[in-house]
């Protein structure tokens, strides 16, 4: 009930305004939402499956939670700070990670197949011809021939977990563009109820809004989550197919040295360069994915509100558009390859610095080093100056024409159907006032509509044009990308078969191995790995020798003479261009070069190393036996001096010299190889400590090769050769002989050391007599015939 008193000093006209007020508000109170409406049922399908995917995932992580209470269990291992992967019969990498107390998480790596890097690496190696030959035909990219080749490391097979994420990708680019024409249709009707005054109508379509806007907000963070997570899988798939030929029995990593490429810093190939490609190509087909379906549905529904010519007049501008803007369109791509290129080297001079700062703070080079870094970061700045001054300019200009000028022919052609219905309306003469305030409302309902549309068909076209930057970096990524898959597929070959185009050919040694009588040489040339290849110039011209098993060889020579380079082809890692060579397995060849080794990771990982503390389990060793081995090579200290096998430290700082030496030693003793190649591996200790170890070494009965400049150390060893100046001298310290020659020097020796007194004496008389002093000349008790003169 109203109060007429209260409306008293109210006049007619506010009280009608109150009663339309009551009015508005007494429908909205019987507001009626339908259902079966669009926005309602999208809202509801999202909530819905939402929560159906949190079950999927709650029920998926109780079964590996499951699995890996059972896995803990089989496995019965202790709860270590690092653990390292393991080989599995078939061939598979578990890996095993420490969640927490006794837990693991267990991550199974599919065994590599050596037959599709074999099949691969004539896509790589036929690149440049083909491409020479596609030149030739009318359409012809290399990014995308680049780009193709990649996609098989990518998505290998139909049915991989990529294809899923790249198609429900699709399917929500899809969903947000359907999504965002009912937004623009809803965002018209509002207007529409807003001007006319329908509050029922207006309140009906605002709750539409607000419902239809969860599913358009999920469908937005789901194209974003899947971008994430695509790039995350596509790194992993690259990452593991390029540490597969990097890291294997074939060596690549040392072999890409040596092939003549030009590749530098090959760890920012490797961590950045793939990093930014991965996110670079997901990135570019969101980005390029929306507006080219936006494009496609926009100018549908366009089509019949404008007419086809306006349709045909917006994608001519667009082309006309594109075609300016690439003319006008810097090479990003040279520019973000050249970027990436100075920023590895500005970093990897950091990165020498702390890594050598002892010996830099020994020499007091400071200054030399500051001026080294000054240099690569003023490259650096000058490249990232010239990037900005190229993007500002071309910003201006693609921000003019994509924003304003596309924005001002969106407009236009948005108003066409509103002028023409004004100037020609369908009949003039029957319109009453009312019927003109609904066309009027219906107008700005379409012009709303269209305006939304033809901006966001704008804004598509806008997004695909700058998409334009984005390909041309993505280009320099993937050229980065493709040389360092080049590359390593030249390189990754048992038999440093990297082709004549590379300069090492003409390999034709033979490498025989399980030679089970020692190691043998015959008329191998040492020749340092060069574009020359066999041409080279030789350390050594011709070696051959023959140890036999439980003989030790010292192979003795000045330093740069090619000692080292003997371990090298021993090892494979330089190439045996010519003789033949016959050795023990591999397995059973363990060399300690001159600069010892030491991993990241505890006490015990520097122990075992090569082997994983899986292996040391798997071998049925435990911590007190390294502990015996480290008694044995007089290192059983380090464990009260730094605690116990689980300190993790910086053990290349923390161990001395001959401290690190001993570590080797004691690899060896875990190891047990038949044969060991040491490399200077005792010049740090002391001479007891030296004839201590190798003594050891005889006792466990391993048999060794020296490589020195000590003649001191034949006394260890049953062979001696000696390099001088290319030439190889062998001698059999064990021969009768040799045996022989050494008794006669020794008598030589001896018969020299009996007349040591005489001869002090003849030195003395001589002194005497260059002093004047004649007298004091003592007359040698001998025969007068043999009476020495002195003076003339």
């Amino acid at each position: 009930m109203i109060n007429m008193s209260r409306l008293a000093g109210y006049s007619r006209q506010d009280i009608r305004n109150i009663v339309l007020l009551l009015k508005q508000a007494y429908q909205t109170s019987n507001l009626t939402i339908n259902y079966q409406s669009r926005p309602v049922v999208l809202f509801l399908g999202t909530l819905i499956s939402t929560f159906g995917l949190g079950v999927v995932f709650t029920i998926r992580s109780a079964l590996n939670k499951y699995k890996e209470h059972v896995t803990n269990r089989r496995l019965n291992r202790p709860n270590l700070i690092r653990q390292s992967s393991t080989v599995l019969k078939n061939g598979s990498r578990e890996i095993l990670i420490p969640k927490g107390k006794n837990s693991f998480t267990r991550i199974i790596i599919p065994k590599p197949s050596l037959d599709q890097y074999a099949a691969d690496k004539y896509l790589y190696k036929d690149f440049v011809t083909q491409q020479k030959y596609l030149q030739k035909t009318i359409f012809n990219s290399k990014f995308l021939n680049q780009i193709a080749i990649i996609w098989r490391i990518l998505i290998p097979k139909f049915n991989n977990k990529n294809t899923s994420l790249l198609l429900s990708q699709c399917f929500f680019l899809i969903l947000r563009t359907w999504l965002s024409l009912l937004v623009a249709k809803l965002d018209g009707q509002l207007v529409k109820n807003l001007i006319g005054g329908n509050g029922k109508k207006f309140a009906r379509d605002l709750i539409y809004w607000l419902l239809i806007a969860f599913p358009a907000s999920y469908t937005n963070a789901a194209i974003k989550y899947l971008e994430n997570r695509l790039a995350l899988s596509f790194r992993t798939n690259l990452t593991r197919y390029i540490h597969d030929m990097y890291l294997d029995n074939v060596m690549a990593y040392y072999k890409i040295s040596l092939n003549g490429s030009d590749i530098e810093n090959i760890d920012q190939y490797i961590t950045n360069d793939v990093t930014r490609f991965c996110e670079s190509i997901c990135g570019l087909f969101s980005s390029m994915g929306k507006p080219f379906v936006d494009l496609i549905f926009f100018s549908v529904y366009l089509r019949d509100n404008l007419g086809t010519g306006a349709i045909v007049g917006i994608f001519t501008n667009y082309f006309i558009t594109a075609m300016l803007l690439k003319k006008a369109t810097p090479k990003f791509g040279k520019l973000s390859s050249e970027k990436t290129h100075l920023e590895g080297q500005y970093f990897n001079q950091h990165l020498n610095l702390m890594t050598n700062s002892e010996e830099i703070g020994f020499y007091k080079g400071s200054v030399i080093e500051k001026t080294k870094l000054s240099e690569s970061f003023g490259r650096l700045y000058k490249h990232l100056g010239k990037e900005t001054n190229i993007s500002f300019y071309y910003s201006v200009l693609e921000d003019y024409v994509l924003k304003y000028t596309w924005s001002a022919w969106g407009y236009i052609f948005a108003g066409l159907p509103v002028f023409l219905d004004e100037l020609w309306p369908a009949d003039k003469k029957d319109q009453s006032e009312k019927s003109k305030e609904v066309n009027q409302r219906q107008n700005m309902r379409q012009f709303i509509i269209n305006k939304r549309l033809m901006l966001s068909l704008a804004d598509a076209g806008s997004r695909l044009m700058y998409s334009i930057k984005d390909v041309s970096e993505l280009t320099g990524y993937t050229e980065r990308v493709f040389n360092l898959l080049t590359q390593l597929h030249k390189v990754h070959s048992p038999r440093f078969d990297f082709g004549s185009e590379l300069g090492i050919k003409d390999i034709r040694g033979t490498i025989q191995k399980n030679y089970q009588n020692g190691i043998r040489f015959e008329h191998i040339p040492v020749i340092i790995p060069s574009k020359e290849g066999s041409e080279n110039e030789p350390l050594i011209k011709d070696l051959s020798f023959l140890v036999s098993h439980n003989k030790n060889l010292l192979i003795l020579g000045a330093n740069g003479c090619g000692k080292t380079s003997i371990a090298r082809i021993i090892a494979g890692l330089w190439p045996l261009y010519r003789g033949l060579l016959s050795k023990p397995d591999d397995d059973d060849i363990f060399y300690l070069p001159q600069k010892a080794y030491f991993t990241t990771g505890n006490l015990r990982d520097q122990i075992i190393y090569p082997h994983s503390y899986s292996d040391m389990l798997e071998m049925g060793y435990n911590d007190d036996y390294l502990y015996h081995i480290l008694r044995e090579v007089k290192l059983e200290y380090l464990l009260k001096r730094e605690g116990n096998f689980n300190v993790v430290k910086d053990w290349k700082d923390v161990l001395s010299g001959g401290e690190k030496q001993r570590m080797s030693l004691a690899r060896v003793l875990f190891k047990k190889p038949k044969l060991v190649i040491l490399d200077e591996s005792t010049n740090a200790v002391s001479t007891d400590v030296e004839d201590y170890l190798f003594e050891l070494l005889q006792r466990k009965s391993i048999t060794f090769i020296t490589l020195s400049h000590r003649p001191l150390l034949m006394k260890y060893h049953d062979y001696i050769m000696e390099i001088d100046q290319e030439e190889t001298k062998f001698h059999d310290l064990t021969s009768e002989e040799n045996l022989k020659s050494i008794d006669n020097e020794i008598n030589d020796i001896q018969a020299k050391l009996s007349q040591v007194e005489k001869w002090e004496k003849r030195l003395a008389d001589i002194e005497l007599y260059l002093d004047g002093k004649y007298d004091d000349i003592k007359e040698p008790q001998v025969d007068n015939s043999k009476k020495p003169m002195i003076g003339v």
